[in-house]
């Protein structure tokens, strides 16, 4: 994946500009990008809808479909495959080419999979409201629906490494790293999972263990690694600076792709002592890569912290590296038996799961997806609209995380007192439930403006077109022979 040999270059000539690589991306940026709007508005709509039946549970409380228990799943599978995965697909590819310096290759297999992608998102949504879950986090979806996503991924993948094979540059930049690792890692951990649930499926605590296994590698390798190559894009061009440390990345890296797929279990887990230790002993492991990480990003911020605050997407790229390796934090906290024990059946796993999706990977792609329109469309997104979406995105996010976070602690807290009722400990953190509702109205609102300001591309690409259709077709003047002799 990282070679130290350096491949012959082709000509001069033959290197494309940084422009002719981000024209490559038009059809492509505008397709995913508009799908991805689309169902990042859906799932954060039933995400709040699920979340106002945590208080409410009477609401709407005559129709199956509109229970907890369906609103919830589905929502949050748009939130990670419609929207996360398929943005994250568009803007990984991106970084991958403007690091390897050369134009996306097939295109035609991207828009393919694009295509089978969302029909996959859409048969899967169907499926979970209409009482087809499977029951398994992050694999609600029928089978069908999910070999769909791994087909889409894969042929996606496929392009991506195309367009790294024919790299014209001799050394690639680290967020080329993370994108390629996130490539592999969906097909990986996908396909391995439709295998293992095939035919009669694994048996007792094994159900638990694959679903466990490939929960884990799609947060940390699949949307950790986007998020990862996104920040380590931005963040040194933000602040105008190279990047700290090539080899602190090179770590993270390794120790990643390495040890983050072991870190599956926590004390009180159903599984044989040995397995537990494994994926206690994977979780500290994995915790090198996120020490690296931290070390790096502070490194290169050092000294320039209030750049951060200068602009819309600096300020996003500040609350995704943060969230980050928060999430990181959290994760490494939770492999010690009191702090696990503590927070098990809490809010507080909710609140690690909008740290590291709505915080590292929504904000990060954001603080991007701007850039990316502009440059492969020519079309800039409004300034006004743009602050406007990042401000609420950031309020958003940071009033559902945080909230769950902490209410995860006094609900741990509560639990663990043995005198307490179930329903008194509910209650002391209910409160914050409805405040991180709140957040995700302020956060669908904050979509709502992304919608419109996308809009406002599409709009003026179609006005540009008919502009350019009429001129064709007007004919010539009477008074102008345009050269003809007569």
């Amino acid at each position: 994946m990282i070679s130290t040999a350096t491949p012959s270059l082709p000509k001069s000539a033959d290197i494309p500009s940084l422009a002719e690589v981000d024209a490559s991306f038009r059809s492509v940026a505008l397709f995913f990008f508009a799908k991805a709007a689309f169902w990042l508005i859906a799932g954060a709509f039933l995400l709040l809808l699920a979340s106002i039946k945590l208080h409410a549970p009477a609401m709407m409380s005559g129709a199956a479909w509109l229970t907890y228990g369906r609103l919830a799943p589905a929502g949050w599978d748009i939130l990670v495959y419609g929207f996360a995965g398929q943005a994250g697909f568009a803007v990984g590819l991106w970084l991958l080419a403007r690091a390897s310096m050369q134009r996306l290759q097939s295109s035609l297999l991207v828009l393919a999979g694009g295509v089978l992608w969302n029909v996959g998102v859409l048969a899967g949504t169907i499926g979970i409201l209409a009482g087809y879950s499977t029951g398994r986090e992050l694999l609600e979806m029928p089978a069908g629906a999910m070999a769909c996503l791994v087909v889409a991924a894969g042929l996606i993948g496929s392009a991506g490494w195309i367009t790294f094979a024919a790299r014209t540059e001799s050394q690639t930049y680290p967020s080329a790293w993370f994108v390629l690792l996130s490539l592999i890692s969906f097909v990986w951990f996908g396909s391995v999972a439709l295998m293992m649930y095939s035919g009669e499926g694994p048996r007792g605590v094994m159900q638990v263990l694959v679903q466990r296994w490939y929960a884990n590698g799609i947060t940390s390798l699949w949307l950790g690694g986007i998020a990862a190559a996104t920040i380590f894009h931005f963040l040194p061009h933000t602040l105008n600076r190279p990047l700290a440390s090539r080899s602190l990345a090179l770590i993270a890296f390794w120790s990643l792709a390495f040890f983050a797929p072991w870190a599956v279990t926590a004390h009180g887990d159903p599984f044989p002592r040995w397995i537990i230790s494994v994926g206690i002993a994977g979780q500290f492991m994995a915790s090198i890569a996120i020490l690296a990480i931290a070390m790096n990003w502070w490194k290169t911020a050092e000294g320039s912290l209030n750049a951060l605050l200068a602009s819309p997407g600096a300020r996003l790229i500040g609350l995704a590296a943060v969230a980050y390796v928060a999430s990181g934090a959290l994760d490494l906290l939770m492999a010690f038996q009191r702090f696990s024990s503590w927070t098990r059946f809490s809010w507080m796993h909710q609140g690690l799961d909008w740290l590291l999706v709505g915080g590292a990977v929504i904000a990060g792609l954001f603080a991007i997806i701007p850039d990316v329109i502009a440059r492969s469309t020519g079309q800039a997104l409004s300034p006004g609209l743009v602050r406007l979406h990042a401000t609420l995105t950031l309020v958003g996010v940071s009033l559902i995380a945080v909230p769950l976070v902490v209410g995860g602690g006094i609900q741990g807290a509560r639990l663990s007192d043995p005198t307490m009722p179930f329903m008194d400990a509910l209650r002391a953190s209910m409160h914050l439930v409805r405040l991180s509702s709140l957040g995700l109205v302020v956060f669908l609102l904050g979509q709502f403006v992304f919608a419109f300001a996308l809009f406002g591309v599409f709009r003026s690409l179609v006005a540009a077109c008919a502009t350019t259709v009429r001129t064709w077709a007007d004919p010539v003047s009477k008074n102008r022979t345009a050269g003809v002799r007569s």
